[in-house]
């Protein structure tokens, strides 16, 4: 190189594609979640149904399904962005390994992402019937009723606390570093990246499943809240990648917000 030459910068192509086609997926999951939440809020039991109880209204095929719809839809519009870094490790590492790397990032990244939604849509079932089942409780016991905004704040408080906890930290360990993940977790073949796709799919509910539970259980699924809540995890995890301080930070002010709550319920109506 010559005293007059100066290095060019070269934009890594993949990164583009993978980060684009994530956060478009996310842009077009977060259109859908705005259009679809008024209709699941219309689903509900009559014009007396809100919140909470107008999106888990029945055990039916139908309403089961249609939540689940707009929830998969929803985990697309929050995590997508989060996930840019272990995508583009699987285009750029684990493909190599693969007899067709090409075939493997075409075919092998939506299964990946199918994988890892189908984790979430299990832990949207399993949110269904547990709040279903509250609602339910609280509807035949009406001193249950008072205790909502119990429930809500200690929600809130628990999501704080589970931050504290060791199972938080390694499902968090496992989301923040793509490398560390694959290094235990690779597989070839299809069915490896589906299983692959799983098992981080896995690891980032047990990460982020109080959240979600937030999300619906207190937040009714609105928008802002989810916005606020996807806002959250992408820090944690692409920008500060887990550390100790900011876990903490959202430890606080989750417990913070749960006990102002218990003190002050009319809180529940600003978020």
């Amino acid at each position: 190189m010559t005293e007059t030459q100066k290095p060019v910068f070269v934009p890594d192509r993949l990164a583009i594609y993978v980060a684009f086609a994530l956060l478009t997926l996310a842009g077009v999951s977060w259109l859908a979640s705005y259009y679809l939440m008024p209709l699941m809020m219309a689903s509900g039991s009559g014009a007396m149904s809100m919140g909470v109880a107008s999106i888990v209204s029945s055990l039916s095929f139908s309403s089961i399904g249609f939540f689940e719809i707009v929830w998969v839809i929803g985990m697309a519009a929050m995590m997508f962005p989060a996930m840019i870094p272990i995508v583009l490790f699987y285009n750029k590492v684990a493909t190599k390994q693969e007899s067709n790397p090409l075939r493997a990032r075409v075919i092998g990244t939506p299964l990946f992402l199918s994988g890892y939604l189908i984790m979430y849509a299990v832990l949207g079932l399993g949110a269904y019937l547990a709040v279903y089942e509250s609602i339910n409780l609280s509807m035949n016991f009406s001193a249950l009723a008072a205790l909502s905004v119990l429930a809500s704040g200690a929600i809130l408080i628990v999501t704080g606390i589970y931050q504290f906890t060791p199972m938080k930290s390694r499902c968090l360990s496992n989301c923040v570093s793509p490398m560390g993940f694959f290094a235990v977790h690779l597989q070839k073949g299809l069915v490896g990246t589906i299983r692959m796709g799983l098992k981080n799919g896995l690891y980032c509910v047990g990460c982020c499943w109080a959240f979600m539970l937030v999300m619906l259980a207190v937040g009714a699924m609105s928008i802002p809240v989810m916005a606020a809540l996807a806002g959250m995890i992408a820090v944690e995890k692409v920008i500060v990648r887990g550390a100790v301080w900011f876990n903490r930070l959202v430890a606080v002010g989750f417990i913070g917000l749960g006990v102002a709550v218990l003190l002050f319920p009319r809180i529940l109506v600003f978020i």
